[in-house]
């Protein structure tokens, strides 16, 4: 690929991104000197600078966020030419591709009848489009729990029969489970890669209609200089307060700023993990991902991946583009607040460690920036909250000082403040009422109402992300490691006394924090009281918002309620029947693999046979073996487990000793338990 060709949106790009930047910075200027010209002059230049300064670090990025809506806004009602995908409602193409695209699904422990439903969808769908034998299937599971890696074969032989897939859809559980998710699509790609010339990832909880996927397949075949499409997400499917309100605004909001980032993106697009289509050939080459320093804070395997991984297709030369219009590309959110913070944790971690990807040799400029914007998402916050202890403390140490004037100049950096913050939310109004939505909504009191719901939900909680965000950017910056698991994808509530456990601290703060301005400087209480309301609230709120409500109510509905694409119908009628197949069965399916000679020969045409275990080692697991005939399946652990369903020596040994233990001894350890 020659670095040297300058597309024509190049051109585009250097204007527009020259406009948006000049845009932002003049406001964030102009903002950031009506408050200097304002502050009392008898505050000590000191603290006249602390105040200043992480006011203009949070109003640039404000501004930011607001820019992008404003250029979205353009690009829907004025359209764009340089798009990478044929707007909504071209004719569906025919592919014509020499080899099958590879749609990726890395699982880890997740619960198999959701995720497996999700994959039998997008495989109906495709069918359904004409064009299925241009695709095909790789679940590449990391699971190391024992009966989640024998339930996840199971199921898989089970859908291939009901689909008549056996040669279409495959699966590998991986032994050496290194670098997470990014080291199983690597793995994929050392394997399988060169069978591909596409491949697309997708998550535990995506789902894309086969409309989606043939688009995305034809748009890189007929634009060979492109190394990466990324969709737009849109979040679907839970019936927790919460998670609504989050579809909600995904919705309504989100068609607008997935433009704006395309119109000042163009060709540099970020990568967001999943639901993505990557030239195989480009990955592979270009996105092994560097291991960081040993020391330090931010050392190890980078955690996320995916901006890195787009930093560096950018950097060989190929374009990255995000496909902002394109319908069809749906997730799920967290179903509560408290599992969007756990996410965020493991997130923060990975965003941090970007810091040092910056300084890499040949990253552009704008995916320097991209890298920032993501540690800022985090370390924003305690600067947010720097900034609110600043002025507290100014609060208390000049009480007889008027912080924020009421004059002229101050109403209109109040003005533009809160038109940053909210003016933006009339843009997803303008595009309902283009599109003749609203109905999809609800109608026009319900919209209004789960704007009006929504913003006071927003305003509540972002407080308890400020001080969540800032604790966990503290307890990374010390060392603390994150636990990288399995996320929860499906709803459930809160109760009160889980709420108190992991939030009162946070109300407690909140209480403390507005009970001393309260009794030493009222004025800066009332100026204060948004934030300390959300965080003396923080524990009703977690509980309310974790609350199921109907997916028939008015509030926070969306068009994917309304009038769901066929592939989340069938994505729910799936999920009810796998929930119910006998492959899912809560049995200890360790045990049936041993004992039954059928569930045994399956499971060994998974695994290798290795004949160079060193002596020692066997000598070492014959002991586990001598323990389950003597004691039974529960005399081992899951580790132990894992280590004998991966050697097939010992697993035949196993199954051919327990069954010629004593009968009653074999119906009694083995038999009653299966």
């Amino acid at each position: 690929m020659d670095k040297l060709t300058q597309p024509a949106w190049r051109s585009a790009a250097t204007w527009r991104r020259s406009f948006f930047f000049t845009a932002i910075v003049s406001l964030t200027a102009l903002a950031s000197y009506w408050l200097g010209a304002n502050l009392p002059t008898e505050l000590p230049w000191f603290w006249q600078a602390l105040v200043i300064a992480p006011f203009s670090m949070l109003f640039f990025w404000l501004t930011l966020g607001f820019m992008t809506a404003v250029t979205g806004l353009w690009v829907m009602i004025r359209g764009d030419p340089y798009r990478i995908i044929p707007a909504p409602g071209a004719p569906l193409p025919s592919l014509n591709a020499k080899q099958t695209t590879a749609i990726l699904l890395p699982i880890y422990n997740e619960e198999i009848a959701y995720v497996y439903a999700g994959l039998k969808s997008i495989y109906q769908s495709l069918e359904q489009t004409g064009q299925l034998n241009y695709f095909e299937f790789y679940i590449l599971s990391d699971s190391d729990d024992a009966s989640n890696w024998l339930r996840e074969e199971s199921a898989w032989s089970a859908l291939c029969r009901d689909l008549g897939a056996t040669e279409r859809i495959h699966y590998r559980r991986r032994k050496h489970r290194t670098k997470k998710k990014s080291g199983n699509v690597m793995d994929f790609c050392r394997r399988w890669g060169k069978r591909h010339e596409y491949m697309i990832v997708l998550d535990a909880d995506s789902l894309m209609t086969g409309e989606a996927l043939v688009r995305m397949v034809d748009a890189m075949e007929r634009n060979p200089q492109v190394g990466l499409i990324q969709t737009p997400l849109y979040t679907i499917g839970l019936d927790t307060l919460y998670a609504r309100g989050q579809q909600f605004v995904n919705r309504l909001y989100g068609p607008v700023f997935f433009a704006g980032l395309h119109y000042w993106w163009l060709g540099d697009s970020q990568y967001w993990g999943h639901n993505v289509i990557l030239r195989t050939r480009a990955f592979m080459e270009h996105c092994h991902l560097p291991k960081l320093s040993d020391r330090g804070v931010l050392s190890g395997e980078i955690l996320s991946h995916d901006f890195v991984e787009a930093a560096l297709l950018n950097r060989a030369g190929w374009e990255t583009w995000l496909a902002h219009d394109l319908e069809g590309s749906f997730e799920r959110p967290p179903p509560t607040l408290t599992d969007a913070l756990k996410r965020d944790r493991r997130w923060c971690q990975g965003n941090l460690q970007h810091w040092l990807v910056i300084w890499s040799q040949g990253i552009s400029h704008l995916h320097r920036f991209l890298l920032l914007g993501g540690i800022m998402s985090y370390v924003g916050s305690l600067i947010w909250l720097a900034w609110l202890l600043i002025l507290t403390a100014i609060a208390l140490l000049y009480p007889e000082l008027t912080l924020i004037p009421l004059n002229q100049d101050n109403s209109a950096l109040l003005g533009l403040t809160i038109t940053l913050l909210f003016f933006y939310k009339t843009f997803g109004l303008i595009q309902a009422l283009r599109k003749r939505t609203i109905r999809l909504f609800g109608g026009v009191f319900a919209l209004t109402r789960s704007v009006v719901v929504e913003t006071l939900l927003s305003m509540l909680t972002a407080p308890v992300r400020m001080m969540y965000y800032s604790k966990f950017v503290v307890q990374i910056l010390r060392g603390k490691r994150a636990n990288w698991g399995t996320q929860q994808r499906t709803a459930g509530s809160l109760s009160w006394q889980d709420a108190a456990r992991e939030y009162g601290w946070i109300t407690a703060l909140g209480t403390v924090w507005g009970g001393i301005l309260v009794m030493t400087n009222p004025m800066a209480f009332l100026w204060m009281s948004p934030v300390l309301a959300g965080l003396v609230l923080s524990i009703p709120l977690a509980v309310l918002t974790s609350a199921q409500t109907s997916l028939q109510s008015s509030l926070f509905r969306t068009p994917d309620e309304a009038a769901p694409d066929a592939i989340l119908q069938a994505f729910e009628q799936n999920y009810v029947k796998l929930q119910q197949h006998p492959s899912l069965s809560t049995r200890d399916l360790f045990i049936r693999v041993v004992v039954d000679p059928l569930a045994l020969r399956q499971h060994m045409t998974y695994i290798p046979h290795r004949s160079n275990v060193p002596e020692s080692t066997r000598k070492h697991r014959k002991q586990w073996l001598e323990l389950l005939l003597k004691r039974g399946p529960s005399a081992i652990s899951n580790q132990e487990r894992l280590i004998i369903l991966e050697d097939a020596g010992m697993l035949c040994q196993l199954h051919t000793e327990v069954w010629q233990l004593p009968e009653e001894k074999f119906n009694r350890m083995w038999m009653a338990k299966l």
